[in-house]
């Protein structure tokens, strides 16, 4: 396969809605304008023959193709991010720490991503300490060590985790 950047649909059901809306609207942008110098009285009304009539639906064929496609591209930059989120945000519930937003340049949501980011990096760093003091307990307990201070930097480190219960 060639390394050239294609459109791929990811989220097809939003790209195709929205690409559909988008098109939808300029077919009827169009037609309105047809339609209302048609029917307003002017200098000059509005007379189609039938080869104007073929060429005007051509090219608004063509407009209507045009805004399809770039109306999809345009999707692409959303559903793209929207589906990354989810996947990594999918790991993250897993327990996979290794999870990380990676966008394209162009794609949107930019500041987000490198919020998640640093917030999943946060949540590493603090499950790296808890981890590091659960050892330390384990270690001090088999050798029947003193347990007190480490527990209690554990709960200290626990206790900035709030879950949905508040606890």
């Amino acid at each position: 396969m060639d390394n050239r950047r294609r459109t791929i649909v990811i989220n097809k059901k939003f790209q195709y809605q929205y690409s559909l809306l988008i098109a939808a609207l300029a077919v009827l942008l169009v037609n309105g304008f047809i339609i209302i110098r048609m029917l307003i009285p002017g200098e000059q009304p509005l007379a189609l023959t039938t080869s104007m009539a073929a060429g005007l639906a051509a090219v608004e064929f063509i407009l209507i193709a045009a805004i399809w496609y770039g109306s999809l591209k345009a999707s692409h930059r959303i559903a793209g991010p929207v589906y990354v989120f989810a996947r990594e945000v999918g790991k993250l519930g897993t327990g996979d720490l290794t999870a990380r937003i990676s966008l394209r340049e162009k794609d949107m949501f930019q500041p987000e991503a490198e919020q998640m980011n640093n917030s999943i990096a946060a949540l590493r760093n603090k499950i790296s300490t808890v981890k590091a003091l659960s050892d330390q307990l384990q270690q001090a307990q088999s050798a029947g060590g003193e347990t007190g201070a480490i527990v209690d930097q554990l709960n200290n480190q626990l206790s900035t985790f709030t879950t949905a219960n508040g606890e």
